[in-house]
């Protein structure tokens, strides 16, 4: 007698297909979200890194009747730091590297304290700094 061979119970090359695409997209949807939220809080911090820089120079005015001239973000914020203004470490931005700096102006009178920003939504702030593109500002009050 012949025996009838039945069918295995595996899985179909279709339906392995199917799932592998599943994975596929669900886990690209995850990374594209993880790195847009990434972008969003290394522009929180730049945000909260100049307004504390800003609050710094408010006080170094109040105290010495102007505030430190000059074009180069890191002399100054040694300046505020030898003070007391600031504390150490000066904030840095979360990336470090061009365009991602940070920059100050001022000629004694006013400041603008700017940052690239990585998502253009985040941009703005002050008017009347020359901000770089997607830039975020602060001036003095």
């Amino acid at each position: 007698m012949l025996k009838k061979y039945s069918q295995s119970s595996g899985f179909s090359l279709i339906e392995l297909l199917v799932v592998a695409t599943i994975i596929i997209v669900l886990t690209t949807i995850g990374l594209v979200s993880f790195q847009s939220a990434g972008r969003n809080s290394r522009d929180a911090k730049r945000k909260a890194d100049l307004e504390t820089v800003r609050q710094g120079l408010v006080l170094y005015r109040a105290d010495l009747g102007s505030y430190p001239t000059g074009s180069v973000y890191g002399t100054m914020t040694t300046r505020l730091i030898d003070l007391d203004y600031l504390t150490s470490p000066a904030p840095t931005d979360p990336k470090g590297t061009a365009p991602n700096v940070y920059s100050y102006s001022s000629a004694g009178s006013d400041f603008c304290v700017c940052a690239s920003m990585e998502n253009s939504a985040n941009a703005g702030g002050a008017s009347g700094c020359s901000a770089p593109t997607n830039g975020y500002c602060v001036s003095n009050p």
